[in-house]
């Protein structure tokens, strides 16, 4: 019989947490689970970690290192469960998360994804805030003084102002998502996640559970902090170019009038991340058309040695 839930835990080089993701995972009564770890060729003791859990609930399956996408992606090939949780290796459930999100998917049948608010804690699990979807902590200043998407108070649309639900960590989503659409995660290093969602959110409602039920940490070798300034510019052209990619078909799927549409235009243009570069965010949503799916072109954006990625990189290096 196949499980009601799978959790799964993209795994790579954290010996030192690792263990706390599996135990809170576990930690749930009255559910029937599986736990996949898919460790993405770790090269300190993770490996070792891994083989020292005995819980009969838990499958390990080690591969060369690929990236976070593609651990994620074996993921969701292994799961079983009618409804698939997140939980990357250096992060925590809080107890009560795996019941109060799946209630909520079960509650909402047009829902495509549940999330909640995010307790952030440190590499020793004191707290150290708070996030509160799209209300508090946001990860740069506001691009402009509005109107913003987010004050619309569609959690959709407020997800191409600033990716609030901030990890994979804090999504969960029926399994159909996966079997019957196909989603997967992209090649991205640094939005795969934000992409992931964005992608749900053409498939149905984003449920939000009030209360931080997913701790996420931060500690001194976070993905989001590595690479230096081209690491960062990396960072922000996958930014431009989740964003860009999803953008005008969530509007208009959003509008109910031409009114509406340009009022989100504006919204758009006012909300949008572009790291003070608005002319490259324009430019991408020229490249990415208007069509239900992005051209060829668009996602050839992403590929090593792309001479427009190249010098977008180099133009949002900080």
């Amino acid at each position: 019989m196949s499980p009601a839930v799978s959790v799964i835990i993209p795994s790579f080089n954290h010996e030192a947490f690792i263990g706390r993701a599996i135990d809170s995972a576990l930690a749930v009564d009255g559910v029937d689970l599986e736990v996949i770890v898919v460790d993405d060729g770790s090269t300190d003791a993770s490996r070792a970690r891994l083989e020292q859990v005995e819980d009969s609930r838990v499958r390990v399956h080690l591969q060369e290192n690929q990236g976070a996408h593609a651990a994620l992606n074996r993921g969701l090939e292994e799961a079983g469960g009618d409804f698939i949780f997140i939980l990357n290796s250096d992060d925590a459930f809080v107890p009560g998360r795996i019941s109060a999100l799946t209630g909520r998917l079960k509650r909402n049948r047009r829902a495509a994804l549940a999330a909640s608010w995010i307790e952030v804690v440190d590499a020793d699990d004191a707290r150290l805030g708070v996030k509160q979807a799209w209300h508090t902590l946001p990860p740069w200043p506001a691009p402009s003084p509005g109107p913003f998407l987010s004050a619309l108070g569609d959690p959709r649309l407020a997800l191409l102002e600033t990716n609030w639900i901030s990890t994979t960590s804090n999504i969960a989503f029926p399994a159909s998502l996966v079997r019957d659409h196909g989603l997967r995660f992209a090649p991205l290093r640094y939005a795969h996640d934000w992409d992931f969602i964005l992608s749900a959110g053409h498939l149905g409602a984003l449920e939000l559970v009030e209360e931080p039920l997913v701790r996420y940490r931060v500690h001194g070798t976070n993905t989001i902090g590595e690479g230096g300034a081209e690491g960062e510019g990396r960072m922000r052209f996958e930014i431009l170019w989740v964003v860009a990619r999803h953008a005008m078909r969530l509007i208009r799927s959003s509008a109910g009038s031409d009114a509406e549409l340009a009022d989100l235009r504006l919204r758009l243009a006012a909300s949008a991340p572009t790291f003070g570069r608005s002319a490259l965010l324009d430019q991408l949503l020229l490249l990415r058309g208007s069509g239900e799916r992005a051209p060829a072109a668009y996602d050839a954006l992403l590929d090593d040695g792309n001479p427009f990625r190249e010098w977008a990189v180099n133009a949002l290096a900080g």
